[in-house]
């Protein structure tokens, strides 16, 4: 096992990226798991990746929601290996859930829905696009709460640092996940964030995303979903087809989403071995209790 910058100790890895891969490890001054970040060995010369790393660090660290990891450190080990120090996100990812389930009852889906449009509430409220909703990007706690992860194709809506930084011949994010005017080079933008909850949405309730167009195939960056799913809800069916237009502007935002999806988050079923539904001692859920119950007696 190695250690940077004479404190994290990486002890094995848990994901990787196109130029990034992250490892679990231990901050060994605080005694305190996290999740290590680390520019591949391909990539550590490189001076785009070494700027888009940076900037990825700074996106990540200024939202301030639970829903996000936490960052804690950012850096460069004395070998020029560059770092990213986070909160350990703990749990499965909700791609390797939907791997197992094959679509989830309709509360669950709504509840992970949600929590994502409440993270993109805020991020959207600062001015940044997420560009990579999908499920691998989530992780699923055993408490029921989720994490966005993954700011690195992130970009900001006003010209500066948190600027898109792109590579020359740089593929096209998760093609199933992107928006119809992201395939004919429309900047991205909240509305294409909130297609890609669509596609999110239809695939947590069907086991399947909606549709899977590539170049020169028939419907590419003009999709439509399909008229019926079975055993959904209508309202929901109504949703998802609002959020799947091709056209951004009739599109809800982020939190009218979430209004709309609440209202689903009811009767909970147990998912065995993913979700521990003793959560009577659970500080996350006593904390999130309290906070609903203030805000209800103040509406």
């Amino acid at each position: 096992m190695r250690t940077l910058a004479s404190r994290y100790r990486i002890t094995f890895p848990i994901g990787h990226g196109g130029m990034g891969e992250v490892w679990r490890g231990t901050d060994t001054r605080l005694n305190r798991e996290v999740a290590i970040k680390l520019v591949t060995p391909e990539f550590t010369t490189d001076s785009d990746a070494r700027r888009r790393f940076r900037r990825e660090a700074r996106i990540t660290a200024r939202l301030h929601h639970p829903g996000v990891p936490a960052v804690f450190d950012y850096g460069e080990d004395d070998s020029g290996e560059l770092f990213l120090i986070m909160e350990l996100a703990q749990g499965h990812t909700v791609g390797a859930l939907l791997g197992e389930c094959r679509g989830l009852p309709v509360g669950w889906a709504a509840s992970i829905a949600a929590q994502v449009c409440a993270v993109l509430t805020a991020a959207h409220s600062v001015d940044l696009i997420h560009r990579d909703i999908k499920p691998e990007n989530l992780v699923l706690a055993p408490n029921g709460t989720v994490k966005l992860i993954d700011f690195g194709a992130a970009t900001s809506l006003t010209v500066g640092e948190y600027s898109t930084i792109i590579q020359h011949g740089d593929p096209p994010l998760s093609l199933n996940y992107m928006a119809p005017e992201l395939w004919e080079a429309a900047p991205a933008s909240p509305a294409s964030d909130v297609f890609a909850i669509g596609v999110l949405l239809y695939e947590l309730l069907t086991g399947s995303t909606p549709f899977a167009y590539g170049p020169g195939e028939a419907g590419y960056g003009n999709s439509a979903a399909p008229e019926s799913m079975p055993g959904v809800p209508a309202e929901l069916e109504i949703l998802i087809q609002r959020l799947l237009s091709n056209d951004p502007a009739q599109r809800p935002s982020a939190p009218a989403t979430h209004r709309a999806l609440v209202p689903w988050i009811r009767e909970l079923s147990d998912l065995p071995s993913w979700i521990d539904r003793d959560l009577s001692a659970d500080p996350v859920h006593l904390y999130v209790s309290a906070l609903s119950s203030t805000a209800g007696g103040n509406a």
